[in-house]
């Protein structure tokens, strides 16, 4: 059950520019199609009406249907995959790298996020028909960010020497790392459901991808989610035309510096820097990027090279060959669906803030850009342990240093808040102002120092009687923050590390069920939910 919603702001580890943006602060209104409502969506529908390609439709259906080729579909993805040939079906997208186990549970989140919001969306508008989307990151090549996971504090991790696209590395080394993490897990409940499901879909499947759709499927496929890996050639022939035009004009390069000049005069940082080409080729196991020389374009380790028309030509003939990078993949997938919402994390977000001009410059319709879903999943005797320390949901998700100090408060019998002591000290010194005022302004100097260092007297013996409470109350407080400790593995939120199997292992696969029917995706907020 959900026992808080929290904002953003009074949880720690997210940044700044998520949490002005889950506010629906208004000075981004130059950087998006409009923020994730009801009625905004409806808007949405109506723009990509108005400029999408409807001829994609019959080729969509086409594809995904051959990617589902040995896979066993619901009664719901089969209705799904056929509603997109219809022109009142649109789609709401996430996507992710193809993480070992799917990696950080946040994962799953993104997932429960987009078919909450489908669902919703077809309650609200029945007349047209909305289709979750999983769009794999196949053709990622960076093997060490999704090469693990995390149970527990404890990291699993394959070890493979292949390069390249991950989606296409071979599956004959994972044994290893499925076999050990059968031992660590032998005692749990739902030990065997999981394992089980581990052995089917990854020592069964030719490749990561193929692992990935079958992993992603057990556990949403009733659902109705639809899978979908973009690297293909005939998708990608859909998108050679922009393609071309990044290799010829620089579109990203050149069209992204209005929305990053916003950004910058709104102090956030820029997520990812455009290269002026921000495409890979992908030959002989090898994901490289296309960077322009003098006489043409070359791969970054000069194995292949072109003349201007010869790389045009191969983008006609050989599109599967030509891989966006970060902030490419957004256009490419805006392109070939008609979707109108993506549905990303705080970084995701930030990137595709990026990308506003530059979807205009392509006549591309920008999507409606929403936080995926966070959430601390707190079993009941972590809750039953906080309740007795006399520690809320919201004070153990306060930055560390914070929470001390609170408990020091907290627990100590002596008042410890010198907050009054400080405010009668300045209204004194105002007081003496307004006489040296009257009398000798030459001890205004005087004063203020004799003040300030008044004040900085208070806060040092402030800071002393804490440091000395901390003491008495250690033993109380360590067992606060061990408590902490594990809703911030390693620092970070409990999300951004522990992998679903945590929580699977107790609940099975219940737990699916339980986390979605405890997130919103239009709440905006963080969600706390007893597990």
């Amino acid at each position: 059950m959900s026992l808080r919603e929290i904002e953003y702001n009074k949880v720690d580890g997210f940044s700044k520019l998520l949490i002005d943006y889950t506010k629906n602060n208004g000075q981004f209104s130059d950087l998006i199609t409009g923020f994730a409502s009801f009625d905004n969506l409806k808007k949405q529908i109506s723009h990509k009406s108005k400029n999408y390609d409807k001829t994609f439709r019959e080729i969509l259906v086409k594809e995904i249907s051959s990617q589902y080729n040995d896979i066993d579909l619901t009664e719901l993805q089969k209705s799904n995959i056929k509603k997109l040939a219809e022109n009142k079906t649109f789609t709401i997208t996430t996507g992710h790298q193809l993480n070992l186990l799917t990696g950080p549970i946040y994962f799953i989140y993104k997932i429960i996020s987009v078919i909450n919001l489908c669902e919703k969306m077809h309650r609200k508008y029945p007349k047209f028909n909305f289709v979750p989307i999983f769009w794999m990151a196949s053709e990622d090549h960076d093997f060490e960010e999704i090469n693990n996971f995390y149970f527990q504090g404890s990291k699993f991790k394959w070890y493979s020497s292949q390069t390249g696209v991950v989606g296409e590395f071979k599956l004959d080394s994972i044994n290893d790392v499925i076999n050990e993490f059968e031992k660590y897990v032998s005692d749990f409940p739902y030990s065997n459901e999981i394992i089980k499901m581990l052995k089917e879909c990854y020592t069964n499947s030719t490749d990561l991808s193929s692992a990935t759709r079958k992993l992603v499927n057990t556990l949403f496929s009733k659902n109705g989610l639809i899978i979908i890996d973009a690297n293909n050639k005939n998708l990608k022939s859909l998108f050679s035309d922009i393609i071309k035009k990044e290799i010829n004009e620089k579109v990203i390069f050149n069209q992204s510096k209005k929305s990053m000049q916003r950004l910058n005069e709104l102090n956030y940082n820029i997520q990812a820097n455009p290269r002026e080409i921000n495409l890979f080729y992908i030959d002989d196991g090898k994901r490289e990027k296309i960077v322009e020389m003098k006489n043409g374009f070359q791969s970054s380790n000069g194995l292949k090279k072109w003349t201007s028309q010869q790389i045009l030509h191969d983008i006609d003939t050989s599109p599967e060959k030509f891989s966006p990078n970060v902030l490419f993949r957004p256009i490419y997938q805006e392109y070939i669906l008609p979707n109108i919402c993506y549905i990303g994390g705080p970084a995701e977000v930030a990137y595709w803030l990026q990308l506003k001009s530059v979807f205009e410059s392509l006549n591309i319709t920008f999507p409606i850009i929403l936080n995926r879903n966070s959430a601390l999943l707190l079993d009941k005797r972590l809750i039953d342990k906080l309740n007795k320390l006399d520690v809320s949901i919201e004070e153990i998700l306060m930055p560390e240093e914070i929470l001390k100090g609170k408990l020091v408060k907290k627990y100590s019998k002596l008042k410890l808040d010198f907050t009054n002591l400080k405010q009668n000290l300045n209204d004194q010194f105002l007081e003496l102002k307004k006489i040296a005022n009257q009398t000798d302004k030459s001890f205004i100097g005087a004063l203020s120092a004799q003040e300030k260092k008044q004040i900085n007297g208070l806060e040092m013996l402030e800071k002393r009687l804490l440091k000395s409470e901390q003491k008495i109350h250690q033993d109380k407080i360590n067992r606060v923050l061990k408590i902490r400790d594990k809703i911030f593995p390693g620092g970070k939120p409990q999300e951004r590390i522990s992998n679903f199997s945590e929580f699977y292992v107790n609940e099975g696969i219940s737990m699916i069920s339980l986390i979605k029917n405890n997130l919103d995706p239009m709440s905006h907020k963080f969600s706390v939910i007893e597990i």
